[in-house]
């Protein structure tokens, strides 16, 4: 082990040459350790790049994460720690795994060999030289040789051990720190004794009210403590070095300090550092032996045993030893013998890390499946992306629903299946913040919400889960509605404002109409019914020919800058998890020999065993969920219905064995002669390219280097078949003088509309309607079986009598209708990302309106936007000017805000103006605000002025 954790401190060049070395270290350690797969478990993978792992000690969806911390900011801190970083700050006790916005790292712990400088040292870190760090499942170890301080790190279920070695007789301190990282709300160390010290934090990040106890005892007398002066650290000194190490037990509890105390005594092991370790080392090894993987290429194994062991990191157990635990509500609340858990990335990792649960942990599976019925007992919903007790709703979807649909399709569910029911309708009924309030009338429009075709998608998905366990709810077509976003013209699906498809119209622009995404990577975002999306393309040729292209399109992105987006090959973004199934839908089409191609490519090249191994954030576990999948050869394509589509296996053999039940076992032959499936046998007959599994199941795979071309999987397919909805296919908004009107439908049914009040009788669509005013325009499909919504859509003629002209550029991925968006008469919302809001970065504002006519007399309003989370920010000041000419200006002054939101909220600040002047232009302008202030997340960066409508009254 050591000789591998100092290759990862070497230079590429250097780890090229390693890797046979390295290799035959491996195969010595898998043949000699037998099921040692803790061992084969490099917790370094993903702390490089973007993948925000984090290499300490964690115990199987344990409560404690205890890790080093080497960075508090930017996005690649959001587990604290960074490989490329030179510096420890210390060691805290909660961490998240992969995850796109930072939080937790509570409780730093940092040994010294100096007060110097204390109480006003900022702690700039301990120096890290790499090489001298060490990690495996549940162990973690760092030597700091200018300090002369050796630490190591281990965790039980409940609690963690520090153990630190300081060389010589120099004396020794350690720091603990209840500032560190989140915004702290209060804190305090509540009691000490020279044995032990205890201490809360209530803090604000991500989880918006976190609170948190900590005890700590330690195996030698503490001599004395210092404090700083606001109380919130303390210096503890212990006798100087005399050859034993200083070993600290630590606990946590989210409840109370009664809490922290009870976990420490449950797991009290008298400082039994190497017995702790030994435990957990023996529970990694169970757990991740459930599956057993034989491979001639060691390093394989390395890569998917570490894969498993990111898939066990969360959820996380938020249970005191005594069944205590912090509820949704804030409440205190008791299970008698079940266990509670945190951290529920679900719109990641209901598409493969639960769908594994399933397959091979089903124990834990349905105890999350309670966790999420106690959590809608306690808030009213089922779980977005829960964290610590807060529903931070930070990401789209109700996707608790097919994790439960999945849960009762694999049988014999463990858990109050009617309360299941009962919290999957009162969810969707509920129907916050997934836009589903707006899906009666077939889609969510641009107008009604952010990210409208993504939610549109994904809320059909989880309204099929629902179906699937008899939970229906009166919300439009239900799982078909995504079809009503399909513009038949441009073939893929996207937004629609006033009942258009938004245009002008580029797959490749990453924008606020899809989630983290661009249309091509939301083209087969219905993965629960392949079969509808097969008829909607025009059949599976066409199917086929759209997989093709989002693999070969290799143009740039366009529109704002993701993050997330990484991974690409051609549009296909395996770095984020709208791409992740991807690959498979070829067998959907009778195409297993392409999505093997594809599999390979993604399985061997976006998985390696090296710091920067992952090609995307690791999301709680479900990219390395995928790799677990594709290396065992199947893949969840369906997330909840218990389904499995066929892939390529990476071993020999591999078996999945739950106590207690028989074991599944997969058999490849002939892989040393290529990696494409020849044949593909369930229990000696082919079940299809999609198939289910059970206990004393037999995959068999015969290996070859040209795979073979086995018919279609049967499409899946939800209950029943929605409507499509009409829409606008010509016709401007807003116009000069007039505009024709235009109707259509996909399927080509007839439409009926009627003009401003739907009390008219309606009449049949036949030709383009033209319109010269104001008007309002209902229709609908025409379906004398089924009542169907009425669709609405206005048009108005532009503001006469003026020009807009602008003095700045706006960005193009807030570029609302263009340039003439700030007099269109279109106004923003309530939300930056509706498309009306135009977005000026880093520069002042300025926009002069030209009149037609002199005026004696001019009055109107500017309005602005402000939501500082998304660094969006007032301007500094907006001042008027007039000119008499159209060319010389001359100032009014500033004018101040009519209407603002409040201090620390979100919302629109109206500044009117009106003056009696004769006036042939006028110009705004609006001061660029600076950079992001101090203790914002964003402090010093660029920050944005949105603005949105200019209203001049005559």
């Amino acid at each position: 082990m050591t000789h591998f954790l100092k290759f990862l401190g070497m230079n590429a060049r250097r780890r090229m040459l390693c890797i046979p070395a390295i290799t035959g270290v491996l195969m010595l350690c898998h043949s000699c350790a037998g099921p040692g797969y803790g061992k084969l478990v490099n917790p370094f993978v993903g702390t490089g790049g973007h993948g925000h792992t984090f290499p300490g000690a964690c115990y199987p969806f344990g409560m404690m994460q205890l890790s080093p911390d080497t960075r508090t900011e930017g996005w690649d801190a959001c587990s604290g720690y960074h490989f490329s970083d030179t510096a420890i700050l210390g060691f805290s006790h909660t961490h998240l795994s992969g995850t796109g916005v930072p939080d937790y790292c509570d409780f730093l712990v940092t040994p010294l060999r100096s007060d110097e400088g204390w109480p006003n040292f900022r702690l700039k870190g301990i120096p890290l030289t790499k090489g001298r760090e060490e990690a495996r499942a549940g162990y973690y170890r760092v030597n700091f040789p200018a300090e002369g301080i050796d630490a190591e790190l281990t965790v039980g279920k409940r609690t963690g051990m520090h153990r630190y070695r300081f060389a010589g007789s120099r004396r020794r301190f350690v720091l603990l720190d209840l500032t560190h990282r989140d915004v702290l709300i209060g804190g305090c160390f509540t009691s000490w004794d020279s044995a032990g010290i205890r201490a809360f934090r209530r803090s604000t990040g991500w989880a918006k009210d976190q609170v948190l106890y900590f005890s700590a005892r330690f195996s030698s007398p503490f001599t004395s403590i210092r404090y700083s002066e606001d109380s919130l650290k303390a210096l503890l000194e212990f006798a100087r070095a005399d050859g034993s190490p200083l070993i600290i037990h630590t606990a946590i509890s989210a409840v109370d300090s009664c809490g922290a105390e009870a976990n420490l005594s449950d797991e009290w092991m008298h400082f039994g550092f190497d017995r702790m370790l030994k435990q957990t080392e023996r529970t990694w090894n169970l757990h991740l032996g459930r599956i057993k993987a034989k491979s001639r290429e060691p390093m394989r194994l390395r890569t998917f045993y570490t894969a498993l062991y990111h898939t066990m990191i969360h959820p996380s157990l938020f249970q005191d030893a005594d069944g205590r635990y912090r509820s949704m509500d804030g409440s205190i609340r008791q299970t008698q013998s079940d266990d509670h858990f945190t951290v529920f990335s679900l719109w990641d990792t209901y598409r493969a890390a639960h769908p594994l649960y399933q397959l091979a942990f089903p124990d834990y599976n349905d105890r999350f499946v309670r966790t999420f019925l106690r959590q809608f007992e306690a808030s009213g919903y089922l779980p977005v992306w829960e964290l610590a007790g807060n529903e931070t709703w930070c990401m789209i979807g109700n996707h608790a629903i097919p994790v439960i649909a999945n849960a009762f399709a694999a049988g014999e569910p463990r858990f109050d299946t009617a309360l299941a029911r009962k919290a999957v309708r009162g969810t969707l009924n509920a129907a916050r913040h997934s836009g589903l309030r707006y899906m009666n009338k077939g889609f969510i429009a641009a107008e009604d919400e952010a990210e409208s075709v993504s939610k549109t998608i994904e809320n059909s998905l989880d309204l099929a889960a629902a179906a699937a366990i008899g939970v229906a709810v009166d919300v439009g077509p239900g799982a078909y509605a995504y079809r009503n976003l399909y513009n038949p013209a441009s073939g893929f699906f996207q937004a629609r404002s006033n009942n258009q498809f938004l245009g002008p119209f580029d797959p490749r622009e990453v924008n606020f109409n899809y989630t983290e995404a661009n249309a091509y990577q939301y083209l087969f975002g219905a993965h629960h019914d392949v079969g509808g999306m097969i008829r909607l393309f025009g059949g599976a040729k066409d199917f086929e020919n759209r997989l093709d292209e989002i693999f070969i399109d290799t143009k740039e992105l366009t529109g704002r800058q993701q993050a997330d987006i990484t991974g690409l090959i051609g549009q296909c973004a395996h770095g984020n998890e709208p791409s992740h199934h991807l690959a498979y839908l070829y067998n959907a089409v009778g195409r297993p020999d392409k999505a093997q191609d594809r599999i390979i490519q993604l399985r061997d090249g976006f998985y390696q065993n090296v710091p920067e191994g992952l090609i995307g954030n690791e999301d709680c576990g479900q990219m390395s969920a995928w790799y677990v999948f594709s290396a065992l050869g199947f893949y969840p394509v369906h997330s909840f219905d218990g389904s499995f589509d066929m892939g390529c296996p990476s071993f020999d053999f591999a078996s999945i064995k739950i106590p207690g039940r028989k074991a599944i076992r997969i058999r490849s032959r002939g892989g040393i002669n290529g990696n494409r499936v020849e044949r593909f046998d369930k229990n000696g007959r082919f079940p299809g390219t999609r198939f289910h599994l059970t206990g004393g199941d037999e995959l068999e795979f015969d290996m070859g280097p040209v795979a073979s071309r086995f018919p279609a999987s049967t499409a899946h397919l939800t209950t029943g078949d929605g409507d499509l909805q009409p829409f606008v296919s010509k016709g401007s908004r807003t116009f000069q003088n007039h505009t024709e009107i235009a109707l259509d439908v996909a399927d080509g049914a007839p439409v009926e509309y009627c003009f401003d009040t739907l009390g008219e009788i309606p009449r049949i669509y036949h030709k383009p309607l033209a319109v010269d005013s104001e008007t309002s325009l209902f229709f609908r499909r025409v379906n004398k079986h089924k009542t169907q919504p009425w669709q609405f859509a206005k048009f108005a003629p532009k503001p006469v009598g003026y020009k807009l002209s602008l003095g700045c550029m706006y960005a193009n991925a807030y570029a609302a209708s263009g340039p003439e968006a700030l007099i269109d008469g279109l106004h923003g919302g309530p939300d930056f990302r509706d498309g009306n809001w135009q977005g000026y970065q880093g520069q002042d504002f300025m926009a002069e309106l030209h009149f037609d006519t002199l005026k004696t007399a001019v009055s109107g309003s500017v309005r602005f936007f402000k939501d500082e989370r998304s660094w969006i920010m007032l301007p500094k000041a907006v001042w008027l000017e007039f000119s008499t000419d159209g060319s010389t200006f001359q100032s009014l002054g500033p004018i101040k805000p009519k209407h603002s939101p409040e201090p620390d909220l979100a919302g629109v600040s109206v500044y009117e103006f009106s003056f009696q002047r004769m006036c042939r232009a006028l110009r705004i302008r609006a001061g660029y605000p600076g950079p992001m202030p101090p203790g914002h997340p964003g402090e010093g960066g660029t920050s944005w002025i949105f603005c949105d409508e200019i209203i001049i009254h005559h």
